[in-house]
């Protein structure tokens, strides 16, 4: 996956000393919150003893001081994550995937655009709004690559149609056809996804290939069989079921014009610093990089594969 020669453990020693300085401050702030639970705790327990004693006249004094405390007790855990996410993301995942890709460009509060959301053909229903953030531009193999956090709704049905990340691969070719990949828990049947990419496709059909567990996994509806079967080559086939496996959640791709999409639904919080786990765990800091792991196998699969392009 680098493109750097540093290893992570070498960046992981080179990060180690801010990521210390964070650890306290990490420290500070679930001290003070819990200072809030415990208090809480305390009283309810009190409470409980009062009532058995029967001295009801004092309840009314607890009843308002337990809900205060837990008030308290998510206020101060709100403030800590408040303070901690944007140096953690300075500090720590911008020199992150700067060691790592070339031509990192990382703005925590910028989102996806919403031009590439809709020519990706992932969504059964069109995105009237969305939110978004930690959006990274970067560049593998020559490839410029998007990615960042996106929640999308649609106005119509008042529903949530994505939530998770959205990645796009940047071509200087195009596809000759438009192919998608979608996650069969989310697909329903090849007519649905056909009639909901009416005017989009055409003449778009589903494609079954060799790979059973891929053809379980996924719905493949493609407007050319033939290239469908040269994009999903055996190797990037497995690939993106290994992807699909390390994540271990909805996985969904579709290969239009001259980008690759990837939706990844996910309830995480991309490069978010937790209140209550340490910050200099090395795993937790290497799991910022996960969504990166098949880029850089599937671009090379589709650079190398020169009949698919147009």
């Amino acid at each position: 996956m680098s493109q750097k020669e540093k290893t992570f453990d070498e960046v992981y020693d080179e990060l180690l000393p801010q990521l210390t300085s964070l650890e306290d401050l990490r420290k500070k702030w679930v001290k003070r919150a819990r200072w809030h639970l415990d208090a809480a705790l305390l009283l309810i327990g009190l409470f409980i003893v009062l009532t058995a004693l029967e001295l009801y006249v004092f309840l009314w004094i607890l009843v308002i001081l337990i809900p205060v405390c837990f008030a308290n007790y998510d206020l101060k855990k709100g403030e800590g994550r408040k303070e901690l996410a944007p140096l953690y993301k300075k500090i720590v995942v911008g020199p992150l995937l700067d060691f790592y890709f070339d031509k990192v460009s990382y703005i925590p509060k910028q989102k996806m655009n919403l031009g590439l959301l809709r020519d990706s053909l992932l969504f059964d229903k069109p995105i009237h709004i969305f939110k978004g953030e930690d959006f990274i531009e970067c560049n593998i193999l020559e490839k410029d690559i998007y990615l960042s956090e996106v929640t999308a709704y649609n106005l119509i049905d008042d529903g949530m149609i994505f939530n998770g990340v959205f990645i796009a691969v940047l071509f200087n070719k195009r596809f000759n056809t438009k192919t998608i990949v979608l996650n069969r828990k989310k697909a329903g049947g090849a007519r649905k996804v056909k009639m909901n990419r009416q005017g989009k496709m055409m003449g778009a059909d589903r494609v079954k290939l060799e790979n059973v567990e891929f053809n379980k996994q996924f719905l493949v509806v493609a407007e050319d069989q033939i290239e469908a079967r040269y994009k999903l080559a055996p190797a990037l086939m497995e690939r993106m079921l290994d992807y699909k496996r390390k994540l271990n959640t909805d996985v969904s791709f579709s290969f239009v014009n001259n980008y690759l999409y990837v939706a990844i639904n996910s309830t995480l919080n991309l490069f978010e610093p937790h209140l209550f786990k340490p910050l200099t765990d090395k795993d937790f800091v290497a799991r910022n990089l996960v969504y990166f792991d098949l880029l850089t196998c599937v671009v090379e699969d589709l650079d190398l594969n020169t009949s698919i392009w147009a």
